[in-house]
């Protein structure tokens, strides 16, 4: 079922090749091993326990969403209170930090890693040693690529489970990738002349960034007034996590001002500033909402996850903008047509031709923090369907998305 053919270092270690494409985009399983038990992680607090596969929730409920909305329904040009910044506090980032300390030298067997993945599209859970983890530190982006870094060597590289295909980059040889709490990013294909591998420092107002088969990264410190001078330091560092490649660009979003900041490389980094409106929002019972951005077809769109006020957990309506930056203006669309969005509610997100890796058009699929379930989206329908990845598996999982490259 799993492919089995090896990549060999420069150190003469061989690397499982993890997965065969046919079983992308899948879930990663993070923090799980064998000796992990149900009763032992579970705790008291969670919410529900998942129980049924392919369960679709009931809109009549209000822990579900909500039907279909009318045209009709008052328009508030108040959105609510941001519940971003409660996700990304509660969520530590370096849990994309996989590898580990390898085996000590007396133990004569070698570490037996064990990875736990979830094949989206054929619903199939699906586990292969993981060999390249034991001694890697890992960081995911949206176009499917990991970034690898070797806890030894610093040898660093762009990697694909998929394919194994490898793409050099500059040492690490300040240890600033697995010293910090970071993301990363790509402007580009890696591949394509002018690619920006971009890492964005999570916890203070700096970057890196470097350009595949160079030499060298390059560190780059802003102050937050050259960004906005209406929002607060940790506002803007929260906002900077949430760059979205976009055209060759970098984009996120000032929920609190209301405007885009475009980061550029010309080819020095420059930033811009363009205010924007938010399209009308009806009135509802909720005030919170957790907002993911994502690059599709070359255009920016943001997703709303909305919250009831008693818990920030769950999720009871998605909404869809799509940026008009003509008219800067978000405006809300009704369906993604033949694509599926990939999403994690923390704000991790990624666009697919959904015919193309064998999921269900116009859907968007996501995950949220601290649960096992694969909950789908129909657009068009207006239901959620939740996916049981595997009942002995422990309801308050972290799960990732990997897709193929791209």
């Amino acid at each position: 079922m799993l492919a089995h053919s090896t990549e060999t270092n420069k150190k003469g270690q061989e690397y499982s090749t993890l997965l065969d494409p046919k079983f992308a985009p899948v879930l990663l399983f993070v923090d799980y091993n064998l000796d992990d038990t149900h009763d032992e992680v579970n705790s008291e607090d969670e919410d529900y326990s998942i129980e049924d596969e392919d369960e679709e929730l009931d809109h009549e409920d209000d822990n579900s969403f909500d039907e279909d909305i009318s045209d009709n329904d008052k328009d508030d040009d108040k959105l609510g209170e941001a519940a971003n910044d409660i996700c990304k506090g509660d969520y530590n980032e370096n849990h994309e930090d996989a590898g580990t300390e390898e085996s000590d030298d007396t133990d004569d067997q070698e570490e037996d890693v064990t990875i736990f993945f979830y094949s989206i599209a054929r619903k199939e859970l699906l586990c292969q040693r993981g060999d390249i983890f034991t001694c890697h530190s890992y960081w995911r982006t949206p176009q499917g690529w990991l970034l690898m870094v070797h806890l030894e060597s610093h040898e660093t590289f762009l990697w694909s489970p998929f394919t194994d295909q490898r793409i050099n980059l500059p040492l690490d040889e300040d240890s600033f990738l697995t010293n910090n709490e970071v993301v990363c990013l790509l402007s580009h294909k890696p591949t394509y002349p002018n690619c920006v591998v971009l890492v964005v420092n999570c916890r203070n107002t700096s970057f890196w960034y470097c350009y595949p088969q160079g030499h060298t990264w390059f560190k780059h410190e802003y102050q937050s007034s050259m960004i906005t001078t209406h929002e607060n330091r940790r506002n803007v560092i929260l906002t900077m996590k949430d760059l979205t490649a976009v055209g060759g660009r970098f984009c996120t979003y000032l929920s609190k001002e209301k405007a885009i900041v475009t980061l550029e490389f010309l080819p020095n980094p420059t930033f811009t500033t363009t205010p924007v409106k938010d399209a009308s929002d009806p009135i509802y019972w909720y005030t919170t909402f957790t907002n993911c951005l994502l690059e599709s077809c070359g255009e920016l769109f943001m997703l709303s996850f909305k919250h009831p006020v008693v818990c920030a957990q769950k999720v009871v309506q998605i909404e869809v903008h799509k940026l008009d930056l003509s008219r800067r203006i978000w405006v809300k669309v009704n369906t993604i047509g033949n694509k599926a969005f990939l999403v994690e509610c923390i704000g991790f997100g990624s666009s697919l031709t959904a015919e193309d890796v064998g999921l269900k058009r116009n859907c968007i699929y996501f995950v949220r923090p601290n649960d096992k379930g694969l909950y789908v989206y129909d657009m068009e329908r207006g239901t959620t369907v939740m996916h049981n990845p595997g009942a002995d598996l422990p309801d308050n999982m972290t799960l990732q998305i990997v897709v193929p490259p791209f």
